[in-house]
This record gives C-alpha cells, sequence and structure tokens, in this order.
C-alpha cells in the first residue's frame, strides 16, 4: 500500500474512521461466493500492517526559524496509531541532498514529534524531512527554507480555467486581503503579462469594496513556446509587492487517454468511458470534441468537466470501431482510438451518488450471457461487502452492497464470474464529506499583541457526536500560508484517496474535498482516470502464470 504523507491541514487521526463499524457483509452466501471472500480476505491479511503519515505547523520558513513536526504510524485497516512504544528517527536534508541535522524520538501510540532549529546562515532552497521508524517504513514530506519578505497583503490570484489556447481570453479573479483578513479596497493593482520572456500587456486592475478584481486579456494567435506568466503588482502603502502565477496556456496539442469502467466495452452493452487530457508537460487540459465511428457519424459529444477529465456513454456495435476526434483548440492532437470492444463479457456501472446519500453503495452489471456473478467491495485492506447476483441477457440487474455506516474512502469494487475470475472492477467514493469534524473557538473575538489566547478544539463524527482525538494544532500566519502556495495534498487526501493510485500524482488533491459543487463529480472522474483498475488479485496473477 502507498505510504501517506505530507499535509498542510493537521488535524486527528486514529479516530478519523471511528464511525466505520465492523465488516458488513450480506447473507445469503453461496459456496462460490464463500470461496471468493475467502481468498480476498486471506490476501488481505497479508498486506501491509501500517502505514506513516508526517506534517510540519508550515510549508515555507526563514532561516533560524524553528520547524515543528509530528509523524503519525497508523494500522492500515483501521487508521488507529500502533500500540506500544518504539524509536523513531527524524532527518532534515538541505537542496544537495546533505543532511543537516537528526534526531532520535520515542513513538508512543504511533505517534512521534520534536523539532528542528534552523540555522541562521541556513542556505535557500528545496528541503527534505524523513521519518524512519524501527518498525520498518519511511515517509518524507518537502518543507521550503527562503528568505523571503512577509507580505503585508495577501494575494490571492485564480485562473478561470484550467487551460487557456491561442486565440482565447484569459480570465484571472483576484482577491486582496490585509493580514488580518480584511478585505483591501480601492487599493492600486497591475498585472503585467509575459510570454516567452517578452511583455506583452500591462492591465490596470480595478479592485472593488470587496477587495475583489478580475484580469482579462486575450493570448496572441501565434505562440510559440506557451511558457506564460502573470504577475500581479499591488500597492502596500508605498511599497510594491508581487504574486506570479503561470498561465495555463495549452498549445494545439495534447496527450489524450480512454478508461472504459470497470476494465472493458462489450459488444451490444452500454458503457461509460472517462477521458482524460494532459499537455507535454503533464498538466490537464481543457477540451471538447467528438466521438466518432470508423464512417466519422458522430456518436457523442464530450467536454471536460474538471481538470482535463469527462465521461460519455457508449454501446458499441459489432464489426464497428471508434474514436475520440478532439476540436479546433486541439487542433494538432491526433483522434485518439478508444479501446476495441470485446465480443462478449460483462460491464459494470456505479449508481451515481457523489454525496453518499443511500445506505448501499449501487451498481449496474450487465452481461451477454445469462450467469451468476460474484461483487466483493474492499476498503483499506478489508472486505467490507460481498454479494451474489443473477444476471440475465443483456439486461441492466441493478445491485445494493450494503456498506457499514460511515464507510469514507475509496472503495475498491470488484466483479468475478463462479469460477472466481475477475471481470471487472473499479473505485468508487463513499462518504464524501462525513469524515472527522474539527471546530477551533476563541475566547474572544479579537486580541491585541501579546495577550493570551485560549482555544477550544471540538471533535465530533459524522453525526455530531463528540469523539476522542489526537489533533496537531499549529498557528500560523495566513499571509505566509498564501506566499508558499503549497498544493500538496491535506489529510483526507493523504489518506483517503491518494494511497489507491500508487505512484501517480493527483493534481491540486485538496479541491476534491473542498466544498466547490463541483468537487463531488469531478472525484469521480479521477477515479475513473487516474483510478482506472486492472485486475491485481494475486491468485489471479499466479493463475495466468501457470497457464503461460
Amino acid at each position: 500500500m502507498k505510504k501517506i504523507a505530507r499535509t498542510s491541514r493537521p488535524v486527528a487521526l486514529a479516530v478519523l474512521v471511528a464511525s466505520l463499524g465492523s465488516t458488513g457483509v450480506l447473507a445469503a452466501e453461496g459456496a462460490p461466493l464463500k470461496a471468493i471472500a475467502s481468498k480476498v480476505e486471506a490476501e488481505l491479511a497479508a498486506t501491509s500492517a501500517h502505514t506513516m503519515y508526517l506534517t510540519t505547523d508550515k510549508p515555507l520558513y526563514h532561516p533560524g526559524e524553528t520547524v515543528w513536526f509530528r509523524g503519525w504510524e497508523l494500522a492500515v485497516k483501521t487508521l488507529d496509531g500502533v500500540a506500544g512504544e518504539h524509536g523513531v528517527t527524524f532527518q532534515l536534508f538541505d537542496p544537495r541532498g546533505s543532511k543537516v541535522a537528526e534526531k532520535r524520538v520515542l513513538g508512543s501510540g504511533g505517534a512521534a514529534m520534536n523539532d528542528f532549529e534552523l540555522s541562521p546562515g541556513l542556505v535557500g532552497g528545496p528541503y527534505v524531512l524523513r521519518m524512519i521508524s524501527d518498525l520498518g517504513g519511511t515517509e518524507e514530506r518537502p518543507i521550503t527554507v527562503s528568505t523571503y519578505e512577509l507580505p503585508r497583503v495577501k494575494k490571492t490570484l485564480d485562473f478561470g480555467r484550467k487551460s487557456y489556447s491561442p486565440a482565447e481570453e484569459v480570465t484571472a479573479k483576484i482577491k486582496l486581503e490585509s493580514a488580518t483578513g480584511e478585505a483591501v479596497h480601492g487599493g492600486k493593482a497591475t498585472a503585467v503579462i509575459t510570454l516567452d520572456g517578452a511583455e506583452i500587456a500591462r492591465i490596470p486592475v480595478i479592485i472593488d469594496w470587496s477587495g475583489k478584481g478580475t484580469v482579462r486579456f486575450t493570448l496572441p494567435r501565434s505562440i510559440a513556446r506557451g511558457d506564460g506568466l502573470l504577475t500581479l503588482l499591488v500597492d502596500a502603502g508605498g511599497a510594491t509587492e508581487s504574486l506570479q502565477r503561470r498561465i495555463p496556456i495549452l498549445l494545439d496539442r495534447a496527450e489524450l487517454a480512454a478508461f472504459p469502467e470497470g476494465g472493458d466495452l462489450v459488444t451490444g452493452l452500454p458503457s461509460r468511458v472517462y477521458l482524460a487530457a494532459h499537455d507535454p508537460l503533464g498538466k490537464p487540459a481543457d477540451f471538447e470534441g467528438d466521438v466518432v465511428d470508423e464512417r466519422g457519424a458522430e456518436v457523442a459529444h464530450v467536454k471536460s468537466f474538471h481538470g482535463g477529465m469527462a465521461r460519455f456513454t457508449l454501446t458499441p456495435e459489432a464489426g464497428r470501431s471508434y474514436s475520440f476526434k478532439p476540436g479546433k483548440a486541439l487542433a494538432a492532437t491526433p483522434p485518439l482510438a478508444l479501446p476495441a470492444a470485446r465480443p462478449s463479457g460483462c460491464t459494470l456501472r456505479s449508481v451515481d451518488d457523489f454525496r453518499s446519500t443511500d445506505a448501499a453503495m449501487k451498481v449496474v452489471v450487465r452481461c451477454s450471457t445469462s450467469q451468476k456473478v460474484l461483487l466483493t467491495a474492499v476498503l483499506r485492506e478489508r472486505l467490507m461487502a460481498k454479494v451474489e447476483a443473477q444476471v440475465s441477457p443483456g439486461a441492466e440487474a441493478e445491485v445494493a452492497m450494503p456498506l457499514p455506516r460511515g464507510t469514507v474512502g475509496a472503495v475498491r469494487l470488484t466483479l468475478f464470474d463462479t469460477t472466481e475470475a475477475p471481470l471487472c472492477e473499479r473505485l468508487v467514493y463513499r462518504g464524501l464529506g462525513a469524515d472527522l469534524h474539527v471546530s477551533v473557538t476563541a475566547d474572544r473575538p479579537s486580541y491585541s499583541p501579546r495577550e493570551k489566547v485560549a482555544l477550544t478544539v471540538k471533535t465530533t463524527d459524522a453525526d455530531g457526536h463528540p469523539v476522542a482525538a489526537d489533533v496537531a494544532l499549529a498557528v500560523v500566519d495566513d499571509t505566509v500560508l498564501n506566499f508558499a502556495d503549497d498544493k500538496t495534498g491535506n489529510i483526507l487526501a493523504q489518506l483517503y484517496l491518494e494511497p489507491e493510485m500508487p505512484g501517480q500524482k493527483v493534481i491540486e488533491p485538496n479541491f476534491y474535498f473542498s466544498k466547490d459543487p463541483k468537487a463531488p463529480e469531478a472525484l469521480d472522474l479521477v477515479l475513473g482516470t487516474q483510478g482506472w483498475r486492472r485486475f491485481e488479485w494475486a491468485w489471479v496473477k499466479r493463475a495466468a502464470a501457470v497457464a503461460r
């Protein structure tokens, strides 16, 4: 299992899944289902016993400051801290990879903490904090050391889209706030646009009473490399402060990939196909285009929903081939041939329930022939549910998978036949927003410098019931966090999402756990593309090896 690391929002770990309860299993088990469940549980029992998580009080430090850190070692299945005491080593490495500090710490109950005091003469650049457990396992977290000037104005700049093509209008939303959180209105700001090393525009920005403004400009029709920067210059009480962001420019080419839901397309059976587009640098690329057959007939029109991802439904016909033809914005991108449909088989479709309002996870199964199928649901190396269903030829069979109340995370759903061969597999997220809730309340609405502050921390489960928690609390100037622009996944992304995609980088993972109305559906797109699965069951690999 992939290690878990790096967050800028330290909160309780040991109780994040306190409401999961016991493993849920359907009754009415036949012999094939029992056999599958036995093999699944046997394989899960042999998986990694624990994982590690590491956080710091902030991502950006001055030389001479203190780096406060805390690490956890958690049981994979429950996310409880490992019991007992043992040694843990923390190390700090400079940009050249040389070790500049090391401490031995006694870990207890799965937690270990300490600090590194940075030398005033420390060279700036990217550093790495490393945690090494005597129980085995290593975790790392990047930090930055810099002699930066603390901004007087907190500046936020967000582009309206993930990518822009030549000749398109670029929009960016600007927000200015004081260090204490009040809107900076009537301020003077200028946006400087540079492209491939040359300045192409200098635009005054009108800041309204709420401290907000908008930058609009049009990209040239001809762009060589697409290296664009937007620099925001702000008059902060006679001094000029700046914020720079790279303009997400997409030239007329991108890399496309298609992922049939569950694994394969099957002739005559409707199935969803997920699409993803990235520019040559690996950044998401918005797109629009048509799915056509070999005759050029349009089958579906597709437009990316978020982060260069989309999905559509296709029912492959016998003897037909299909491809996705991108629109004019990606004129230099060749059509993407979709995977060929198998002549027979089964398909698996999750029933959209992004907020998990239904008690059970529902899926739709279709097969070319009449057969009994078996479904298992696994979450963090635990078998959560198992069920069997009878499917008629070509007919839709909706199957409900009852999961324990409070199930949170990316559930691995696998469809087997009665010979124990896997037919389809995909990830379905459950319990979005049903994680631990942490609130921090101050004893007064405001304070003067050097006054004592008393905070009340309250932790509750998804139903609002109080629960015990291990909380790491850091007090940091919000301006520093904004200045650092740290995109590292927060604790929710690191615990619930990224471990299911080992070896991959999820772009801006925190978005999928935000309150943005697009986040729930966008999370399904991530699971359908980067989380696309091929069967990884050990006994299946062994059987394939024997067959060869």
